[in-house]
């Protein structure tokens, strides 16, 4: 019942990012500061630009990535980046990376969501970036989880720097409007749907004018696959590689969910459309949110501080949130290793690591911030620990994105009663596995 990425700062400490390069590495400058050797320049190299991409989300995270590259245009002169904010959907950025494929334009540096990196990896698109990785003076700085993040048989194709939960919110003012203690949230299921049923707020027509639960009705997958782990559900059996979500898990959660959106305690929304998940709006009383939408929410109104709280991990027969990853890679095709590795070091530096920290409340993954990470902001950070903690994101096979297509189709299919939920999965899974066998 997650949505997709907030950041954690426990996340650090499960964490996994990936590291590791090769081709000529950068030039080694292990004595000296961050700040020094981001500013070392070869001068007998010629100018060059290097392209970076990065998936946008909201206001505060696009002008984030943009000013980050002018900053170090400044500090290497002889660096131009040209930065690309993409859509926010994985499905038109993979569209736009097999474009890029076709044209031979693929982004030299290129933030990608773990789900896409797992899918990308086998097909060659990224630069192994392990010898880079292993000259790097700062690599035991990271947690461990996060090096490992970016492998991809025994190499290192990406760094994982963007740990992204998502985190159960509710509005505290909201709550004490419909007679619910405000410091107490739905902590199991049966909670969350009792008050969502007395949370949302309809008009003399019945339509819903303050929803009491964000429930996507577009996108749904990353929301559904979670809760179904919650209830026991492998979804995708990673070791043989095949899908598994037809158990009684599963088909309890898709019912739950279905019946719960059919009771309409909720406003329809696309999930990868972040400006219109309704919570953030002020149209619902409970929701899951990136940390960087949480932040932005404060920064538009600074009393969204005390009105906002949090809802602890959910656990039915497991503890499970969301947490997705973003990771930074190289294009394999990149003309520029050197340049590329330069801006993701720089991206990786303790000082950049901190400063998204406090605009966009990105978890650290360097072991020596994760104290200071907490210290910004105790009650926020804790819960974030915890939703890193039990986090799980993408499924580590290559084929999540059919996944995710066949998942909606279940749901939908369920939600407007056109099949059960156990003729909706069962289809769903049959289809998809026809998919895979036509692949191989």
């Amino acid at each position: 019942m997650f949505f997709r990425a907030i950041s954690l700062s426990i996340c650090m400490v499960l964490l996994m990012g990936a590291l590791i390069g090769c081709g000529t590495p950068a030039s080694d400058h292990r004595d000296e500061t961050p700040k020094e050797a981001e500013t070392v320049v070869d001068k007998n190299k010629d100018d060059v630009t290097i392209t970076f991409w990065v998936p946008g989300a909201d206001e505060a995270n696009d002008t984030y990535f943009t000013n980050v590259a002018k900053e170090f245009e400044t500090l290497n002169p002889r660096i131009k980046v040209e930065t690309t904010v993409l859509p926010p959907s994985g499905h038109d950025i993979n569209k736009k990376l097999a474009t890029a494929m076709l044209s031979d334009d693929y982004p030299d540096v290129f933030s990608s969501y773990l789900g896409i990196f797992r899918a990308r990896s086998p097909k060659g698109e990224f630069y192994d970036m392990t010898e880079y990785i292993n000259k790097w003076s700062d690599k035991e700085d990271i947690f461990e989880g996060a090096l490992n993040m970016g492998t991809y048989k025994g190499a290192f194709y990406g760094l994982a720097f963007f740990p992204a939960p998502e985190i159960g919110v509710y509005r505290k003012d909201y709550f004490e409007e419909a007679g619910l203690e405000p410091e107490q949230p739905p902590t199991t299921w049966e909670e969350l749907a009792e008050y969502a049923r007395k949370l949302v707020q309809r008009d003399n027509k019945g339509i819903v004018t303050r929803a009491g639960l964000d429930i996507p009705l577009m996108n749904t997958a990353i929301f559904v696959r979670t809760m179904m782990k919650q209830n026991g559900s492998p979804v995708v059996d990673e070791e043989k590689g095949e899908p598994s979500f037809t158990d009684e898990g599963a088909v309890e959660t898709l019912d739950f969910i279905a019946k719960l959106a059919q009771e309409k305690v909720n406003i329809p929304f696309d999930y990868q459309k972040k400006v219109e998940i309704p919570f953030v709006k002020g149209n619902s009383a409970m929701s899951y949110l990136q940390t960087s939408q949480i932040a932005q929410m404060i920064v538009n109104d600074p009393s969204m501080k005390e009105k906002i709280g949090f809802i602890p991990v959910m656990e039915r027969k497991k503890k499970v949130s969301f947490c997705g990853y973003r990771l930074f890679t190289i294009g394999a095709k990149t003309q520029y290793p050197d340049e590329a590795w330069r801006l993701i070091e720089f991206m990786m530096t303790k000082e950049q690591m901190m400063e998204r920290s406090k605009q966009l409340n990105i978890p650290v993954v360097r072991k020596s911030l994760k104290e200071e990470f907490i210290t910004l902001n105790p009650e926020l950070h804790k819960t974030i620990l915890e939703y890193v903690e039990y986090g799980k994101g993408a499924e580590a096979v290559p084929w999540v994105s059919s996944l995710t297509k066949k998942l909606d189709i279940a749901f939908q299919e369920a939600y407007n009663g056109k099949k059960s939920s156990v003729q909706a999965l069962k289809d769903a899974e049959e289809n998809l596995r026809k998919d895979l066998e036509k692949k191989k």
